[in-house]
């Protein structure tokens, strides 16, 4: 019989040989254990993308307001959405009757095509020709490289959500309701219409403005003989020529001071200043020439939404007319308008070059002179409910800094590195106006310097007097009473009392001449209705 001690120690013995290292179950030697490492190991990395896709995606989706598609007219929590159908901008219609007041909408649309650039799906990845090589590419590719190539991809597109995603970009738009004029006189209905921008047209407030924000009497007839002038001299199919005006009617050329060959150009000048003045085509002693004008236009219009007799006038012409067609839109609400009217927005946006402006022709680095009339266009688009790309005025913001001449913002050039003239100055400052959406008055105030430097005198650019006079108009103050006495009265001297120019404005210096008379009596005009035309960005 064994003693309990060798029975221990027989134990012990058993216990240190019954399980040795190299024979572990399952070892590195087991011929399944690698396959089983590499399987897990894809099964966790394929579980991590999925779910980072599953978390972007959620990041990505759009949360209709309003019943808007995404990328068309949302506001989402910033306010309204636009008609309460996410469908349209800044008429402060909400869904929820919380949302009324003044609603800061983000104007929302998809990326119009710019040529020459290549286009970006929300992934960042290129379309076209691009896609179909790297699809081919793919194809070929082992399982190994095709799972590295996701793994990257994946990566690229984390990134590209975080660096090309644009910021909102907010403008205050007030609801159009509360802008709603009380029906007056002859205007009556169209006026009671009009946004906000605009609000100042109606027969009493024209008045009212008119004598309040510094005009007179004499101002005002002069207005009024220069529109019956301009009446005068449309042609019967409705457009005004800048070259061959002084040939309609029983002018027999007794006008002189043609101008360069744009027949979009002049019908868009002919038409502004009635519309300035609250003359619309559904109302008031203007209504069929004004009519006319635009029945021209909308016939002129291509499908693509520019306009067949630009000719000399380019984008400067297009850009005019876009302008007449936005505010009798936005004015009346005419549904017949809203489609040229957005057609010929369209165009705009295709337009605009990557740097953020505009030029003669689609697509061309931009300088201040072209840029200034579409970035007015998009803005009367803007009031009328329009849609506009959100990119639009973040892009205009970017071509502004490029000549911008300090950071005082005094100066502007016509291209970057190019020229400083007064004109470009005072268009420069004016865009600043209409496309910042957090643009402080003192912001202006070197600009607004410089112009007061600057006095209109005879003989000047009634360009720069467009432009500076609305600058200055907007600022207000002691400026804009020293700036408004030396134009207004300057202008009312100027314009023609005899023969069959009574009513009309020669072109006077700098490019007044490329326009001629007609283009000439329409700047003049525009700038002797600045007291109504335009609501004041700052009270």
């Amino acid at each position: 019989m064994r003693s309990s001690q060798h029975v221990d120690e027989s134990l012990k013995a058993e216990s240190q040989t019954e399980v040795q290292p190299d024979q572990f179950v399952g070892g590195a030697d087991e011929p399944y254990f690698a396959p089983r490492v590499v399987l897990g190991t894809m099964i966790g990395v394929f579980s991590c993308l999925l779910l980072a896709a599953l978390l972007m995606l959620m990041f990505w989706l759009p949360f209709p307001a309003g019943g808007g598609l995404a990328g068309v007219g949302l506001a989402g929590a910033d306010g309204g959405t636009g008609d309460g159908s996410g469908r349209r901008v800044g008429d402060g219609k909400s869904n929820e009757a919380a949302d009324a007041g003044h609603d800061e909408v983000t104007v929302f649309d998809q990326e119009s095509a710019i040529p020459g650039t290549a286009q970006k799906n929300a992934s960042g990845e290129a379309s076209g020709d691009q896609n179909t090589l790297t699809a081919s590419t793919n194809k070929a590719t082992s399982l190994e490289t095709a799972t590295t190539a996701t793994t990257a991809t994946t990566a690229t597109t984390a990134k590209a959500a975080d660096t090309e995603r644009p910021q909102k970009q907010k403008y205050t738009i007030a609801p159009i309701e509360s802008l709603q004029s009380p029906e007056q006189g002859e205007q009556g209905k169209a006026q009671a219409q009009a946004p906000g921008m605009f609000e100042g047209r109606g027969t009493a407030e024209r008045a009212k403005l008119a004598k309040s924000e510094g005009g007179n009497a004499a101002s005002e007839k002069a207005v009024e003989e220069g529109l019956r002038w301009l009446a005068k001299h449309q042609e019967k199919s409705g457009a005004w020529s800048l070259n061959a005006f002084s040939q309609v009617g029983d002018c027999d050329g007794q006008c002189g001071n043609q101008g360069l060959n744009s027949d979009v150009g002049g019908t868009g000048f002919g038409l502004l200043p009635f519309l300035g003045a609250g003359y619309t085509h559904r109302s008031g002693k203007y209504k069929n020439t004004v009519q006319k004008g635009l029945d021209w236009l909308i016939a002129d219009q291509t499908k693509e939404g520019t306009f067949q007799n630009c000719l000399a006038g380019t984008l400067y012409a297009h850009g005019v007319a876009s302008i007449a067609l936005c505010e009798a839109y936005a004015m009346t609400k005419d549904p017949k308008l809203k489609a040229p009217a957005q057609r010929a927005i369209d165009y705009i946006v295709m337009a605009q070059h990557q740097g953020g402006g505009w030029r003669y022709g689609p697509g061309q680095a931009g300088d201040t002179s072209v840029t200034g009339w579409q970035v007015i266009a998009l803005r009367s688009a803007q009031q009328g409910g329009l849609k506009i790309p959100r990119s639009v005025f973040t892009k205009v913001s970017v071509y502004l800094d490029s000549v911008q001449t300090d950071k005082a913002g005094s100066g502007y050039r016509y291209m970057p590195g190019a020229r400083i003239t007064d004109a470009m100055i005072a268009e420069g400052l004016l865009c600043r106006i209409y496309t910042s959406s957090k643009l402080r008055r003192g912001e202006l105030r070197a600009g607004v310097k410089y112009l007061q430097e600057h006095l209109p005198s005879i003989g000047g650019e009634l360009y720069y007097y467009y432009y500076a006079t609305q600058v200055l108009h907007h600022y207000g103050g002691e400026p804009w009473d020293e700036w408004n006495h030396v134009m207004r009265d300057l202008l009312i001297e100027a314009q023609a009392t005899e023969g069959h120019a009574s009513g009309s404005w020669a072109p006077q210096g700098g490019h007044d001449s490329s326009g001629g008379r007609v283009y000439a009596t329409s700047l003049a005009l525009l700038t002797l209705e600045v007291y109504y035309r335009h609501k004041r960005a700052f009270d």
